[in-house]
């Protein structure tokens, strides 16, 4: 019986440990698009990644990484009867930010984000500050795993205020402003984890196993003979 133990243990012993890792990902808006999440007055957008998969083995570790994007066209027509200045501003009124329960990142604090000018704006000229953009990144340090066991949403929030400032050196300042202004975001989140799985007995193991089958037989055959 003792021939036998030692080589079920040999089988029991023959499985494997190893790390894996894989990512979850969401998103909202449309990466540079300008009208694709409109901010308006202000914009907040939430979004939802996937928790650890639990069957996968045990969660050692998470990684996220949060993005975000702010895009601006717009343009300015004089319309007066004379030549003038004009300057766009995009400025942000409060932290553009992500906050969830596992922690929170802040792309840019209140201020100036965008300005563009025309010192010559003249009559009938149309100013076109084209496209501006502003790409932020950044990362989530997470404390307590457990919290991504289940599903984690992730808020982003921007309020902000865009203008065009518009004047003549004299009489009256006619424009016509157009002004168009989007948000982005995405968040990545890198699961690391240790699982176990069975792998299929070597032949040696085998070969024990069944010399100790064979030898037990024996030593019951004899304690039969004698």
């Amino acid at each position: 019986m003792k021939t036998l133990l030692t080589a079920g243990a040999l089988l029991v012993a023959s499985s494997t440990a190893f790390a894996g890792t894989y990512t979850e990902m969401a998103e909202f808006g449309t990466q540079g698009s300008v009208t694709d999440q409109a901010i308006g007055f202000g914009l907040t957008e939430t979004i939802t990644v996937d928790g650890f998969d639990a069957s996968l083995g045990n969660l050692t570790g998470v990684e996220v990484t949060v993005y975000s994007q702010i895009d601006s066209a717009g343009q300015s027509t004089n319309t007066s009867n004379l030549d003038g200045q004009s300057q766009f501003n995009f400025f942000l009124t409060s932290d553009w930010n992500v906050t969830s329960d596992a922690g929170s990142y802040v792309f840019a604090g209140p201020g100036s984000l965008f300005s563009e000018s025309d010192a010559d704006h003249q009559v009938g000229e149309v100013f076109d500050y084209g496209q501006v953009t502003d790409f932020q990144t950044g990362s989530i340090s997470v404390a307590d795993l457990s919290t991504f066991l289940n599903d984690v949403s992730f808020s982003f929030s921007v309020n902000a205020l865009s203008t065009f400032a518009n004047t003549t050196a004299g009489g009256s300042a006619v424009f016509e402003n157009i002004i168009d202004s989007a948000a982005w975001g995405k968040v990545e989140v890198s699961y690391t984890y240790d699982a176990v799985v069975a792998s299929v007995p070597e032949t040696g193991s085998l070969a024990i196993f069944g010399l100790g089958l064979a030898g037990f037989a024996l030593s019951r055959k004899a304690k039969k003979s004698a």
